[in-house]
């Protein structure tokens, strides 16, 4: 939880920064855009993997993340998020006697990012380019539940150290993560852009 408070006095902090002066930008007609401070909302969808022993695609799960932000700047933002659904694991030929096994169970993971647009740190503030290239740094709380499968596999197996089985939990647990990426936005109007992100996720 120290890396969720610590990401919160950042933004904190940035919210009182006195440096994030007004940005101006002149179009080639001569038209002036003045930046304001503004809400924005996230609505993402997609997969993920999950590290584990089994097969690349067995490990692949559906995501969903809502976002909503803050810009405190044309550089500097930061939102609160939520990312939730499912995660994978399982083996592939794996322990003694070899198994092959998979198994899912349910999530929500609550957090906040800092966010650093790069487009407009290192090219100036342009509200109407095309393309925009923002970092991330983020942490928040998982909460897994619904972790049944394994452990009815579990239920089966004689030697549970043999596939790594002695510390399954069940019911809720939360953890909290460490996270950072990339989102690759593209405008397409003045209100709505199109965002690609990739995240590391690590619990």
């Amino acid at each position: 939880m120290k890396v969720l408070k610590s990401l919160m006095v950042a933004a904190m902090f940035m919210m009182g920064m006195t440096a994030s002066a007004q940005a101006v930008y002149v179009d080639a007609e001569g038209v002036q855009y003045e930046f304001q401070k503004h809400w924005f909302l996230d609505l993402e969808g997609g997969a993920q993997y999950t590290l584990g022993e089994a097969k690349f695609s067995d490990l692949l799960s559906p995501n969903v993340q809502l976002g909503l932000g803050y810009q405190f700047s044309p550089v500097f933002a930061a939102r609160l998020q939520a990312n939730a659904w499912q995660s994978k694991g399982g083996w592939n030929g794996y322990g003694n006697p070899p198994m092959t096994q998979d198994y899912k169970y349910k999530y929500v993971a609550p957090g906040i990012d800092l966010m650093l647009n790069l487009s407009n740190l290192i090219c100036g503030y342009n509200p109407m380019r095309v393309f925009n290239v923002t970092a991330f740094l983020g942490g928040g709380a998982n909460v897994g539940f619904s972790n049944d499968e394994v452990n009815d596999i579990a239920a089966t197996v004689q030697n549970k150290s043999n596939y790594l089985l002695e510390y399954l939990w069940d019911g809720t647990k939360i953890r909290p993560f460490g996270r950072g990426g990339v989102e690759l936005g593209f405008r397409l109007s003045d209100a709505v852009q199109l965002n690609v992100e990739g995240n590391a996720n690590i619990l």
